[in-house]
C-alpha cells in the first residue's frame, strides 16, 4: 500500500487539531475548585441592568452573598452522596441509595426555595421600572434554558 504526502500529513494533523480543539475547551471550563458562583458578578449585572440605587446595591450583595454561601453547603453535601452513595456501582445497596436518593431531593427543594425567595427579595426592593426590566431579564432567560444555554442571573 502507497501512502502520499497528502494522506500522512492529514494523518498527522487531523489529530493535533482535535487535541488542540478539546485542550481550548477544556481551558474554557471552570475550576472545579471555583466557586460556585461568583455573587459579586451577579450583582453588577443587576446594577447595570436594573440601574440599581447605592442602597439597593447594598441590600442586593447582602441578599445574593448569603443565599450563594448556604447554596455552597448544599452544592458540597450533594457532591458527597454522589461520590460516596450512589457512583460506586461495585457497592450498591439499595438501602443506601434510596437514603442518599432522599436527600439529594430534600436539598434540591431547599435550594429551589432558596433560589426563589432571594429573587423575591430582590424584585420588593426595586421600583415599577425595574420591576418591568426583571421580568424581561426573567423572560430572556426563560427562552435561554429551553435553548440550555446558562443562567443570566
Amino acid at each position: 500500500m502507497k501512502i502520499t504526502w497528502k494522506k500522512a500529513l492529514i494523518g498527522m494533523v487531523a489529530p493535533a487539531l482535535a487535541t488542540l480543539f478539546v485542550t481550548a475547551a477544556s481551558w474554557s471550563m471552570p475550576d472545579g475548585d471555583a466557586p460556585r458562583h461568583d455573587p459579586q458578578h451577579k450583582v453588577d449585572r443587576l446594577v447595570k441592568m436594573l440601574q440599581l440605587t447605592e442602597e439597593q446595591e447594598a441590600t442586593v450583595q447582602t441578599l445574593l452573598t448569603a443565599s450563594l454561601e448556604e447554596s455552597e453547603v448544599d452544592h458540597q453535601r450533594l457532591r458527597t452522596l454522589r461520590e460516596e452513595r450512589l457512583n460506586k456501582p461495585e457497592s450498591f445497596d439499595k438501602t443506601t441509595a434510596l437514603t442518599a436518593a432522599e436527600e439529594i431531593g430534600q436539598i434540591t427543594t431547599r435550594m429551589v426555595y432558596r433560589m426563589a425567595s432571594t429573587r423575591a427579595a430582590i424584585y420588593q426592593l426595586l421600583d415599577h421600572e425595574q420591576k418591568v426590566a426583571m421580568a424581561e431579564m426573567a423572560e430572556k432567560r426563560g427562552h435561554k434554558r429551553r435553548g440550555h444555554q446558562p443562567d443570566d442571573f
